[in-house]
């Protein structure tokens, strides 16, 4: 069975699942088999959906069809519209159309109150695999657009309406960039601490290493280990999780965002960030519990 990305939030691979607005047929007015009407992305839709390259399966978007059945198969036609980086027409295969096979359509859902059980029947799917073979190094971002339909009777959105008929898509680059030996800078950023490291107080030295996760479908993880011939910083079998906005969590198995350091604190991550050219990652939060030593921050250079 093919990997199905799913998503609720921002982060990392998804599929979108469309339904209709409650008490929609009202704007129009018409009867339960009159075949006018539009098709939609879902309202409730998170302003941008995105993966990392290198993620597997498909980004799916459900388009809902807001009209109770259709005599024929009905077209839908959408666009991949560039926004910036590189051009999703010259990476991903899409037709730029959908069929929805004739009969009864996604228009008898539950957020009509129905009862009914329904299934969608057209499926915008981009494809992962596409991306085989090409090289992000900035952010591909695009909308997908519906555009119309083949009944001059079903239109993409509604005149005077805000129907949404756009999704934004965003594929970052592939996280592999980070794989690598760092230094690992830490100190205390301010109170009575200030200034004081724990490999200076400990008299010990730290380097990690990142590596992808093996058969990680989301591409977004990574195995932090600590360098041989160093102290240890990180407990065995962290992982740093990559999020699309630019910050990551670091769960080291038992505290998630909790980090137990150099064998002696929890350290609280409160914020954090990487950054793709110079290759640094930082975390910063309160240290220790239930004794907290002050502000503490962690930057992992990339050697």
């Amino acid at each position: 069975m093919k990997n199905i990305i799913k998503s609720i939030s921002l982060l990392l691979v998804l599929t979108l699942t469309v339904s209709c607005d409650k008490d929609s047929s009202e704007d129009l007015g018409y009867a339960a088999q009159e075949e006018r009407g539009w098709v939609q992305f879902l309202t409730t839709n998170p302003a941008q959906i995105g993966v990392f390259q290198g993620a597997k399966g498909t980004i799916d978007l459900d388009v809902n069809i807001q009209v109770p059945t259709t005599s024929s198969d009905l077209t839908i036609n959408y666009a991949l519209q560039s926004v910036s980086g590189a051009d999703p027409n010259s990476v991903f295969s899409n037709s730029g159309a959908i069929i929805a096979p004739a009969g009864k359509t996604s228009y008898a859902g539950p957020d009509n109150d129905t009862g009914f059980e329904y299934t969608y029947l057209a499926m915008i799917s981009l494809d992962l695999a596409d991306l085989d073979g090409t090289t992000l190094t900035e952010s591909m971002v695009f909308d997908v657009v519906l555009t119309g339909t083949s009944s001059s009777s079903i239109t993409a959105g509604l005149e005077g309406e805000t129907k949404p008929v756009s999704q934004r898509v965003v594929i970052n680059p592939s996280i592999s960039v980070f794989e690598g030996a760092y230094s690992v800078n830490e100190i205390f950023t301010s109170g009575a601490n200030a200034g004081l490291q724990l490999a200076v107080a400990f008299g010990e030295s730290y380097q990690v290493e990142l590596a992808m996760i093996e058969g990680d479908s989301t591409a977004s993880t990574m195995l932090v280990t600590n360098s041989d011939g160093f102290d240890s910083y990180y407990p065995t079998g962290t992982v740093m999780t990559f999020k699309l906005n630019g910050t990551l969590d670091v769960d080291d198995g038992a505290n998630f965002n909790i980090p137990y350091l150099a064998g002696f604190s929890y350290h609280f991550v409160d914020s954090s960030s990487y950054d793709y050219a110079s290759g640094v990652i930082v975390c910063s939060g309160d240290f220790g519990f239930p004794n907290n030593f002050g502000p503490y921050q962690t930057t992992l250079t990339r050697q």
